[in-house]
């Protein structure tokens, strides 16, 4: 056996294998999934996400040890093709077990400022169950009338019982969960571990050309699907998860696909691609915003900046035209633009403000330019446009004295929503 961490070595590698992993249930879409994907969010809520999975090492029985029954042996000896029919080519000789642990807390507040406060206190608390949920609970039972929290809760097992998936719990229930948990869990086997029968008896021939297609029909596009959704449940994207249902529809098709069926085969593979797509659109939103924020100029603060003969500021992501590395999330990005350019002249300092950005937007770039490029400019100050927090960029501009001016505010916006990134996530 080997390890496959990614689609592309599972394609190269099962053709010539003889020993494969397969989800037991398929591609698992939890009902986390679904609870966060009924979540709408907004500049005064957000997500809180606390999870845990432990793995057993991979049991396998010792495949010397193991023999065909006597009608099994039976078959194969008068016909591969009948054996096959019946048993297949593979058997189950091992498992690989797990536990899981995952509470979801939807923290909505009525304003922007207590929500960044309870954000800024989780900050650092990552890998820490108990601190984040005294966090929350302190910010919960302080601020009742301006702040809720909906906790929905899900664990495997715990002390040889299936503990009832919980949707909606107080926060301080999570503590005495999360004890419960890593005082008395228990793993439940997930993958199974499969094994070639020429293995057992080398009357059985080994995979060849049908098997190979096979393989790369069915196996790796089902592989493929149990990486993709795997990549989904560890996403910081808060929507991410919107496109599991696709997935497992993806699922059920390659497990009922007739490899026979050039046709079906076909759409089977465009509607695997197109799921994997989806997820890697998902990772592409995700380094998106980072590079946004990376970008962010702290510098520029609420007062009144000099032209002082600089041609420009910026802070952010200037938008993805002619990055190809963001090509596919392109249509994401919103791209406004305002000029400012008095037509008259006059005794006294002209003013004007502009305000780019929707209130369901979240900045991710902005470029304020001198179109002079000289110090006769006049000045501007910016009010508001913090990267990946406002929705909006919000700068004035003045003439200097009677002179006319001539100033640029570029933005660049993607969607809130798609873009709602969780505090912190293990």
């Amino acid at each position: 056996m080997h390890t496959i961490t990614t689609s592309e070595e599972l394609k190269t590698r099962i053709k010539a294998d003889v020993s494969a992993t397969v989800p037991l249930e398929g591609i698992a879409i939890e009902s986390t999934s679904s609870y966060l994907r009924s979540m709408k969010t907004s500049d005064t809520s957000l997500v809180q996400v606390i999870k845990e999975i432990i793995h057993d090492d991979p049991v396998r029985a010792s495949v010397y040890d193991l023999n065909l029954t006597a009608e099994a042996r039976a078959l194969l000896a008068s016909s591969v093709k009948d054996f096959t029919e019946k048993y297949g080519e593979y058997f189950v000789y091992g498992h690989v077990a797990r536990a899981r642990f995952t509470a979801v807390c939807n923290i909505k507040t009525s304003s922007k400022e207590l929500r960044e406060r309870i954000k800024s206190s989780l900050t650092g608390k990552a890998g820490d169950a108990k601190g984040i949920s005294a966090a929350l609970e302190s910010y919960n039972s302080s601020n009742k009338e301006s702040c809720s929290m909906d906790v929905h809760l899900e664990v495997d097992r715990i002390g040889g019982k299936d503990l009832e998936k919980k949707p909606h719990i107080e926060v301080g229930e999570v503590v005495n969960a999360w004890d419960r948990f890593q005082a008395d869990f228990e793993t439940t086997p997930y993958m199974a571990l499969l094994c070639h029968y020429s293995v057992l008896d080398s009357k059985f021939p080994l995979p060849q050309n049908q098997f190979q297609y096979l393989g790369s029909k069915i196996s790796a596009a089902y592989q493929s699907l149990y990486l993709a959704q795997n990549e989904l449940s560890n996403s910081l994207m808060v929507q991410a998860a919107s496109c599991s249902d696709s997935i497992a529809k993806a699922c059920d098709l390659v497990k009922f696909l007739d490899v026979n069926d050039e046709a079906a085969v076909a759409h089977m593979h465009k509607t695997v691609q197109d799921c994997l797509d989806d997820v890697e659109r998902w990772r592409l939103r995700f380094d998106l915003q980072s590079d946004a924020k990376k970008l962010e100029n702290t510098r520029m603060t609420n007062s009144w900046v000099s032209s002082g003969g600089q041609k420009e500021w910026s802070s952010g992501k200037l938008g993805v035209a002619g990055d190809p590395k963001y090509s596919a999330i392109g249509s994401d990005v919103k791209h406004r633009r305002e000029q400012y350019q008095p037509s008259e002249w006059k005794s006294r300092r002209q003013y004007q403000t502009y305000s780019l950005g929707d209130a369901q937007d979240s900045v991710i770039g902005y470029r304020i330019t001198n179109e002079w490029g000289n110090g006769q400019n006049g000045w501007f100050k910016l009010h508001h446009g913090t990267i990946r927090q406002d929705s909006s960029v919000k700068v004035e501009f003045s003439t200097e004295t009677w002179r006319k001016c001539n100033w640029s505010l570029d933005v660049w916006t993607v969607p809130r929503i798609m873009y709602e990134v969780q505090p912190a996530k293990f």
